[in-house]
């Protein structure tokens, strides 16, 4: 009883799970690692020392779980508790046929049609961006995740509510969406101080956070079903695109749940990569100036347009590549419904199943060197050779991010903006350590000095 095994899959005892609960506060992937060392590709642990689950690494497994069987699995308590609680309950977490409803509608944000009309006002807030940090960069070291989540904010929110948007309500924004995002993480892997953190007040405080948030983007809301279109933006799709089976337009309610969700999802998302990306280039200078050479290829002096962006194929192998070893979304959560098996795995009802991406992406029967950086993993004949469920930083299955095309169309853009502009290397030769919450953080500043080509 004290083990508290789950399945017949390799288990950590309960007792040494309760024991990790602290270590699992402070970074749940080195836990988890420590786990797979030992355990293999697919063990169960009571996660927080509470929760029966089954984390695993296997393609098969996670294929399995995200798109052969899915209907069988849900989202979890993380989704549907702990961040409904905060959020509101849209795209990102409902399930069934609200899911499918939401999804089809906010897709229409994410063709390419759209991305493309997007791609002006980015641009144009790419460029007072980069003023901006050519003023920083010229004082010394910056911090690139700081200027990261500087940058992607401005982009995202803009992309979101259009040009209106002040820069100090989206940094308002953004510092209530890190804060929050933090005690979430905290209700997850502690989940017995969850009365504490109601009786205290805690809960309470994040909850006023939330609304001071919630009261800036209504404002612009309800401005725009006021005074009309506005910009080629996504308020304009939310508030202008009707139901397919009602015809009916998404209620101002559900407007303000599904803006800031995209906003909080976009924001993380591409500011985490984009860090690891730039901490990346500096530590393999070689590919920067491949980079600059298939920029100056591809693109010449000609506008970036939606077309050229993604004809830079080398520079997608290293954002691939950088996605492989720090992926945005290092886990997933889902529950088992009913029992299933699969690879000869016996997954009881009602247990938390964790595709974990980190992991799956460190997985030796399927990468070489696994802790190397080689974007040569991503050539076409070598995607070939691998499982499709080996690599999948959005994801995978029919929930794969919504906006990941959005997202890798602004890694390209800020890439393609600094490397044309800068050499750029670490203040230090040292090791950034990881802060896994909701998704993957650097674990302190990312100091590097930038300096302008000649």
């Amino acid at each position: 009883m004290f083990e508290g095994r789950i399945s017949n899959a390799p288990h950590v005892p309960r007792g040494r799970a309760v024991l990790d609960s602290r270590a699992m506060v402070r970074n749940p992937v080195a836990v988890f690692e420590k786990y797979r060392a030992r355990l293999g590709p697919t063990f169960t642990v009571h996660f927080g020392g509470v929760k029966p689950s089954m984390v695993s690494t296997d393609p098969v497994v996670v294929e399995h779980v995200l798109k052969g069987n899915r209907d069988n699995y849900e989202k979890s308590h993380i989704q549907v508790e702990r961040m409904v609680e905060f959020q509101g309950k849209g795209l990102v977490n409902s399930h069934g046929e609200i899911w499918m409803r939401q999804r089809k509608l906010l897709a229409q944000g994410f063709k390419s049609s759209h991305l493309t009309k997007l791609l002006p006002m980015q641009q144009d807030v790419l460029q007072e961006l980069m003023d901006g940090f050519d003023q920083d960069a010229r004082q010394g070291p910056v911090d690139v995740h700081q200027q990261m989540v500087r940058f992607t904010l401005r982009l995202v929110g803009k992309s979101m509510f259009g040009r209106s948007m002040r820069d100090e309500e989206l940094a308002r924004i953004g510092e209530t969406i890190s804060a929050i995002q933090a005690f979430i993480l905290r209700q997850v892997v502690q989940p017995w101080k969850i009365p504490w953190f109601r009786f205290s007040g805690q809960s309470e405080t994040h909850q006023q956070l939330r609304r001071d948030g919630d009261a800036i983007a209504l404002r612009h809301i309800r401005a725009r079903l006021k005074e009309g279109v506005g910009d080629n933006d996504f308020l304009r799709v939310l508030l202008e695109t009707r139901y397919h089976d009602t015809g009916e337009p998404m209620s101002e309610a559900m407007v303000l749940i599904e803006s800031l969700q995209l906003l909080v999802a976009g924001n993380e998302t591409s500011s985490n990569a984009l860090t690891w990306i730039f901490y990346l280039l500096a530590k393999h200078p070689r590919y920067i100036l491949e980079i600059r050479d298939e920029i100056a290829a591809v693109i010449g002096g000609d506008a970036i347009d939606f077309r050229n962006l993604h004809h830079l194929e080398g520079t997608m192998r290293v954002i691939d590549e950088a996605l492989r070893l720090y992926p945005p979304f290092w886990m997933i959560d889902r529950i088992a419904l009913q029992d299933d098996e699969v690879g000869g795995l016996h997954i009881p009802a009602g247990s938390m199943v964790i595709p974990y991406i980190y992991g799956t992406h460190r997985n030796p029967a399927h990468w070489d060197d696994v802790e190397s950086f080689d974007p040569r993993r991503f050539d076409s004949e070598r995607r070939k050779t691998r499982h499709p469920f080996a690599y999948i930083p959005f994801g995978g299955g029919p929930r794969i991010c919504i906006g990941n095309n959005m997202a890798i169309m602004q890694m390209l853009l800020i890439v393609v903006a600094f490397v044309r502009k800068y050499d750029f290397a670490l203040t230090k030769d040292e090791a950034i350590p990881i802060r896994p919450m909701m998704l993957l953080r650097p674990g302190g500043a990312v100091a590097m000095t930038f300096r302008a080509v000649s």
